[in-house]
């Protein structure tokens, strides 16, 4: 989160709207690449390593790894040279050594990430996580020196120089488990691994296009690198908490299953119910940061060249109400061995998005699409839920008292003043939304007890 604010503060500003739209393109894309390399490895892993390792299979495990390297260096590879054919094609205005570094950024990523895959395999998420915190950094001390060394191909360089180091930390990590003799192609022996990735790769793929195409709607509608820019920012804010939604929902992937495995119906309702109404009241405070001190941050954080971005992070922290329901609902069809569910209500997100898109963008550029996105998070709760509530039972009761219990505060939007007024407005909101939850017991102070009890870490000796 510091390494995030740091960034968020230095690169914007550094780089202007229009350098920053355009950086903020190209690495869109580059991510979108690099997870079409994915094939759902990561799942696979997960589901299949621990067997290896509860076998005492050191052996079996270095040839897992190992072939599913192979996969991942030729995917990586076809997808780094999609990208650069793509980007060469349609963004003829940008720097063709800038594309081609950042097209160095797919395959050294889409490379990386499977050894870090490994970790979460390995049950040792903490190294699993820590590719991208060591990459936020080290971009951190490379990107800015790099564009001012080198304008916007020093600033691709510094993103392939980042991804080296984040590899070879990898590489070096993951060496106990490598043994390049088994780095090879073998299709027939890896098909069943590879057919229980592909299908939550495909909603993966789906779900990460939508959140990753904005800035290329942008472009193609609106045609202004800075709408570009002011999008892409707002975006970015917003996935902080939107990627962390659904891992922390991930969280209860194994409390969950054990009680459906038990038997145990209600007390699982009972969780899913409570796991919605926190995920509720979190978004609600962050609605209400960007209603009363967002005008304030954002010319303060990034600078007030970028004011406009305040009115995009209305809209996109709305989204994160929906999301909470969404979240819920993927879970819960990892649980139930439903992913073909969550594959189509990921069309849906993605369709909306762009059905929606098109015309607002025309309409209002970069607000245009943030409402969009809005609208499109919205029916994508919408569908997936009422689906998965036919599978399993539950109330969104506590999810929509959680954020009613807010509007009574909305009053407060048209006291804004200065910005120490505004946010002693939202510490005023903070205090009695508390409390309105308190009182009403929405939550209490109990389940955030319990809620820790049931993810947090275990104690020494402590079998999981």
């Amino acid at each position: 989160m510091v390494g995030g604010f740091l960034y968020a503060v230095l690169v914007p500003r550094l780089l202007g709207p229009a350098d920053y739209g355009r950086l903020a393109l190209v690495t869109t894309l580059a991510a979108w690449f690099v997870l079409l390399s994915a094939l759902g490895l990561l799942q696979a892993i997960g589901r299949y390593a621990p067997q290896f390792v509860l076998q005492g299979d050191t052996e079996g495990l270095r040839w897992f790894c190992g072939r599913l390297l192979a996969v991942r260096l030729v995917s990586g590879a076809l997808a780094a040279g999609l990208f650069l054919l793509l980007t060469l094609l349609w963004l003829r205005d940008l720097d063709p050594l800038l594309l081609a570094w950042v097209a160095g950024v797919v395959f050294v990523q889409a490379a990386g990430n499977l050894f870090y895959a490994f970790f979460l395999g390995l049950n040792r998420a903490a190294r699993w996580g820590a590719g991208e915190i060591v990459g936020q950094w080290v971009s951190l001390a490379l990107l800015p020196p790099g564009f001012l060394l080198g304008g916007l191909r020093g600033a691709g360089l510094a993103l392939l120089l980042t991804e080296l180091v984040v590899l070879g930390i990898g590489v070096w990590w993951a060496r106990p488990y490598l043994a390049w003799s088994h780095v090879r192609l073998d299709l027939r022996r890896l098909a069943p691994y590879l057919q229980f990735g592909l299908f939550f790769f495909g909603s993966n793929l789906l779900t990460a296009t939508f959140h990753r195409s904005g800035e290329a709607l942008v472009r193609a509608v609106a045609g202004d690198y800075a709408q570009v820019g002011y999008f892409g920012l707002a975006q970015n804010v917003y996935l902080t908490a939107a990627l962390a939604v659904p891992q922390f929902t991930l969280a209860f992937a194994p409390l969950l299953t054990a009680l459906r495995t038990q038997g145990q119906v209600e007390a699982m309702r009972r969780w899913i119910e409570r796991l919605l109404a926190w995920l509720a009241v979190g978004g609600v405070l962050v609605v209400f940061s960007a209603l009363l001190v967002g005008d304030d941050l954002v010319p303060l954080v990034f600078g007030p060249a970028y004011r406009p971005v305040a009115a995009n992070l209305v809209p996109l922290t709305l989204a994160l109400l929906p999301l909470a329901l969404s979240s819920v609902a993927n879970l819960l069809a990892l649980i139930h061995d439903r992913p073909g569910l969550a594959l189509q209500s990921a069309g849906v997100l993605l369709a909306a998005f762009w059905a929606l898109g098109l015309p607002l963008v025309a309409a209002w550029g970069s607000l245009g699409g943030c409402l969009a996105a809005l609208g499109a998070s919205a029916l994508y709760a919408g569908a997936f839920t009422w689906r998965m509530r036919r599978v399993t039972h539950y109330s969104l009761r506590p999810w929509a008292l959680a954020i009613l219990s807010g509007a009574p505060f909305l009053p407060l939007v048209v006291l804004r003043s200065s910005g120490l007024i505004n946010l002693a407005l939202y510490g005023g909101f903070a205090v009695g939304y508390g409390g309105l939850l308190l009182a009403l017991r929405v939550v209490t102070v109990g389940e955030l007890a319990a809620m820790w009890r049931a993810v947090g870490p275990q104690r020494r000796g402590e079998r999981p």
